[in-house]
């Protein structure tokens, strides 16, 4: 059975186009609904760990893009008179994303393919650097389980001496909690690529569910940013690796690429029915 992992893709816009908007050309660049429906509309050759990735995209319902990605490797197979040859083999993960403000994205963590936040990561920096889809820089991070955070917090309490908090880029993220809108405000006014909190005190000592600080958590939590948490000989207790948010789906549910209909049960079964 599957399973799929959920992440967030964060769009932040270019230095040179910011630029120019500021000086009033809205023009000189599209839209993060354009720029995503775009980046997945078409395949795609790309390099990810020294090997060549693919991206296959299927049909998908309105407001969402699909496709699969695919490590290409040479198997040796064997012909009738046993002679032997190689041949392309693809074992693919499917990806989908949504098209709306939320730009939440699951993908099939396949062990052929690798982890998807990395595939993800190559995906964009390719289109970046390799074509004429410059308009944003994608940052991409997991969304984590709650419980999984405030858990090793409760039961570590008195071993806690430091907590992280690092966030993506201010306009990459269009979110609605007072926190969110003073770490995008702090960071425009510092013209800061990133924002990094750091928490420290000694064992025992951190006050860590007081509002403020359980809104730094949950900004970090919903795909904008990553916490970690050390203890006292600064051994890591947690990192955002470690709460990632999973789903699976039954195998008669999944798309290939002759049966791309089936997308549809993927997309309910992960975003709700649509």
């Amino acid at each position: 059975m599957p399973t799929f992992e959920k992440m967030r893709v964060s769009l932040a816009r270019e230095e040179d186009l910011e630029l120019l908007s500021e000086m009033g050309d809205e023009n000189t660049f599209v839209s993060r609904t354009e720029y995503l429906s775009a980046s997945f509309k078409e395949p795609l050759k790309f390099v990810h760990n020294k090997s060549i990735y693919t991206f296959t995209p299927i049909d998908s319902p309105l407001g969402f893009a699909a496709g699969f990605f695919a490590r290409e490797r040479q198997v040796e197979l064997r012909h009738e008179d046993l002679s032997n040859y190689f041949a392309e083999d693809h074992e693919p993960s499917l990806c989908v994303i949504s098209l709306d403000k939320a730009q939440v994205v699951w993908m099939e963590n396949n062990s052929f393919v690798g982890d998807p936040k990395r595939v993800l990561e190559s995906f964009f920096d390719h289109l970046l650097h390799k074509t004429a889809l410059r308009d944003w820089r994608a940052f991409v991070r997991y969304f984590e389980r709650s419980e999984t955070y405030w858990e090793v917090v409760h039961r570590h309490k008195s071993e806690i001496r430091k907590v992280t908090f690092k966030f993506v880029p201010p306009n990459a993220f269009e979110g609605f909690e007072s926190a969110q809108q003073f770490y995008t405000a702090i960071q425009k006014e510092a013209n800061s690529r990133s924002l990094k909190e750091i928490f420290e005190a000694p064992p025992g000592k951190l006050k860590l569910d007081g509002p403020l600080m359980t809104a730094s958590a949950e900004v970090a939590e919903q795909g904008a940013g990553e916490r970690e948490v050390r203890g006292a000989k600064n051994e890591i207790l947690y990192s955002s690796s470690q709460g990632r948010v999973t789903e699976k789906v039954p195998d008669e549910d999944m798309p290939t690429v002759q049966s791309q209909g089936f997308v549809r049960r993927v997309i309910g079964r992960l975003f709700g029915d649509t």
